[in-house]
């Protein structure tokens, strides 16, 4: 491949040819007399043929004397290779004294690398991921072709050898179900290439459907995987993370399951062709099966539950184990990747040693990317997490082809601050709000659909997508115009994230109620909820947007923007119903957090703030008057908390309630005060990776750098 690379690519002075063929001493013919022109107009070139040796600065020499009598000085060639053949003298070459050793390097490894498909290689070159085999066989590009068929050889083998089949006879009744194949382009945190991966896959339609059987497994949600990096934060600890090998195949199937893969893989496998074409039992579990997440869910939790583990009873993924000498590990699993912290060395490396020994895993190291979410660790044991790559894709996605003139302005607020979400904006039926979509190049409902996984990170958006995804069945054009300014909003403020203190003192939040007049006493408590409602805001229904944040060690950990059901008579009534809302919200992580800390008694007065004081009145007493005795009895779920001990609820101005961002759409500044206080900057790693290889690439072109 060496061989074959064009000279013209190759950085000037470089080489990277193993021999000194034929052909190059007549390209260097042809070309000698153009190297002679340019020694000519040279003069420090000319003169230095008369000097002694020349003496280079730079630690990188080659004694080229050997190489004396072939040919004379004015004949010297152009240095177009470094040579890495050990038998053959470097061929007069010549450092180029301008070149950077760091740029030298990277170019040479840009040179000599021939494989397209190792981790932290271009990724963009393998999307889209193909469909199928078909598609991969009709590919032009030889290489690409290749790296897929590796990965699904790897596939293939990995299920043969590690005994998911048994070749048997099917009884009468029995079926075979056929598979199918999924491919993906796995991309490491900093957006490079991680692996290509390719899944066989059982097919899920062509399963039986009458089987009563219950298939759910539990895995992690969001705010479980938020107040688990709070809780390794407030404990000091680093958050570590383990993947687990073809998870599906590792667990025993249970049933009688028969498959039957395509010919076509022994045709291009023939070493692996004797379970291809044919049905064959399954021995463990293949993904794509509708039980097969159960199957896995119930082998780890065995193996846990057998070596000392506890499980949550609120959240079903979350084990730990409290040893002897009284620390702890922790683990959080989400089918095949988990992410566990202890709190001793010696116990988290006997656990480690044990879960190895007993099922095929990668040891991964600290976490950095888990649930497409980057994770990064501080030297102080602050955690914080980021949607900002999965961002940037839902930009390059939607808005770099919208069918609009492009705003290079900054926007400051995701929705415009005239804009009201009606109905009425709808269009009359479906096939006008398609003629939109092609208008705008913009399919509604999905976009909406990212927006809400997005926004379980980014809080500043909430209100905004919350809004949009009343639309999605029938859009109009003022839809379109403003979910267009969510994805500006976004462009100009891709690069924020929730950050976990290990000392709440220095977050924002906790900063914000130290200055506070109306509750500094909350200054150092590690678990406050914010709730604040939006009375009668709804123009279609007269119902209240209200919204509630659930603050652990500094960083949000759940967080909701919602319409309460019935039509508030009041501010003061929205706000109470919204606070019930955020009280059960609240129930649900507090029992989580007790779990944690291993309290057998529920956790006591939990700060609960609002802004209004006539609903904090109606949580605080029972007393019924004629504005009040409407209510539906399920909102004084308030009173039955604070009554029992559960809640206490705080009064605190408006200009300090930080659960407004999710109500309404405030003005940019106000919006970018609450956005600072409950988001983070983070670090734009990409580009200073994408500057260092613009020089690269523009010193290989002999462009200025």
């Amino acid at each position: 491949e060496e061989g074959t690379h064009n000279d013209d690519d190759s950085m000037p002075c470089l080489s990277h040819g193993s021999s000194y063929s034929s052909e190059e001493e007549e390209d260097d013919d042809a070309n000698q007399y153009t190297w002679e022109a340019d020694c000519d107009e040279d003069d420090d070139y000319n003169d230095a043929e008369a000097d002694p040796p020349l003496i280079l600065v730079s630690p990188q020499i080659v004694d080229d004397s050997a190489n004396k009598s072939r040919r004379p000085q004015r004949e010297r060639r152009a240095p177009q290779r470094l040579t890495m053949n050990h038998r053959e003298a470097a061929k007069d070459w010549r450092e180029a004294s301008f070149c950077q050793d760091v740029e030298l390097a990277a170019a040479f490894k840009t040179e000599v690398v021939a494989l397209i498909d190792v981790t932290g290689s271009d990724a963009s070159i393998f999307e889209p991921a193909p469909d199928n085999l078909r598609v991969i066989m009709k590919m032009k590009n030889a290489k690409v072709k290749e790296a897929w068929l590796k990965a699904y050889y790897k596939e293939l083998k990995v299920l043969i050898t590690s005994g998911t089949f048994a070749i048997e006879k099917m009884s009468e009744g029995e079926v075979a179900v056929p598979t199918m194949e999924t491919n993906r382009v796995k991309l490491q945190s900093d957006g490079t290439l991680d692996k290509l991966k390719t899944r066989i896959v059982v097919r899920g339609d062509l399963q039986n459907k009458q089987s009563l059987e219950d298939k759910w497994s539990p895995t992690a949600s969001f705010r479980s995987l938020k107040m688990f990096l709070a809780h390794a934060a407030r404990l000091r600890v680093r958050v570590r993370q383990m993947d687990f090998i073809g998870a599906f195949l590792q667990a025993k199937v249970r049933s009688r399951v028969f498959i039957k893969m395509p010919a076509i893989y022994g045709e291009l496998f023939p070493d692996l062709a004797a379970y291809c074409g044919i049905p064959v039992r399954l021995v463990k579990s293949m993904y794509g099966m509708s039980l097969s997440g159960k199957y896995w869910y119930q082998e780890l939790q065995e193996y846990l539950l057998e070596n000392g583990f506890e499980q949550s009873k609120v959240i079903a993924c979350l084990f730990w184990r409290i040893f002897p000498d009284g620390s702890c590990v922790c683990l959080l699993d989400y089918v095949d990747d988990c992410l566990y912290f202890g709190t001793n060395d010696i116990t988290l490396k006997h656990f480690e040693a044990q879960i190895s020994a007993r099922f095929d895993l990668t040891l991964m190291g600290q976490a950095h990317w888990y649930l497409s979410t980057r994770i990064n660790q501080t030297a102080n044991f602050d955690i914080t997490l980021d949607q900002s790559r999965y961002c940037l894709s839902i930009i390059r996605r939607y808005l770099d082809s919208v069918g609009c003139p492009n705003v290079v302005r900054e926007h400051t607020t995701p929705l415009p601050l005239d804009f009201v979400p009606t109905a009425d904006d709808n269009s009359i039926d479906e096939a006008t709000a398609e003629k939109l979509s092609s208008e705008f190049n913009l399919d509604f409902a999905s976009c909406v659909g990212a927006l809400i996984y997005l926004a379980l990170s980014r809080i500043d958006i909430m209100h905004a997508v919350n809004k949009m995804a009343k639309y999605t069945r029938r859009p109009g054009r003022n839809h379109f115009n403003a979910l267009i300014h969510v994805l500006r909003y976004l462009r100009d403020h891709a690069y924020l994230g929730i950050t976990f203190y290990s000392d709440v003192e220095r977050s924002p939040i906790h900063l914000m109620l130290r200055n506070s007049e109306s509750v500094p006493e909350l200054f150092k408590e590690l678990f406050i909820t914010f709730s604040d409602s939006s009375w009668n805001d709804d123009v279609d229904t007269g119902r209240s947007t209200g919204s509630y944040l659930i603050s652990y060690m500094g960083g949000i950990v759940d967080h909701s923007s919602n319409m309460p059901d019935p039509v508030a008579l009041s501010s003061a009534e929205a706000e109470y119903n919204e606070a019930c809302l955020a009280c059960m919200a609240t129930n649900h992580m507090s029992m989580l957090l007790d779990e944690l800390e291993g309290n057998k008694k529920p956790r006591l007065r939990i700060p609960l703030v609002l802004d209004s004081k006539s609903a904090i009145a109606m949580g605080n007493s029972f007393r019924d008057t004629k504005h009040t005795r409407h209510i539906l009895r399920r909102f004084h779920y308030v009173r039955e908390g604070v009554d029992s001990g559960r809640f206490k609820l705080f009064w605190i101005k408006t200009d300090d309630e930080l659960a407004d961002i999710g109500t309404k759409q405030t003005p940019g500044p106000r919006h970018s005060l609450l956005t600072n206080t409950l988001l983070v900057q983070v670090c734009d790693g990409m580009k200073r990776i994408t500057a260092a290889f613009t020089r690269i690439v523009q010193y290989k072109r002999g462009d200025s750098v």
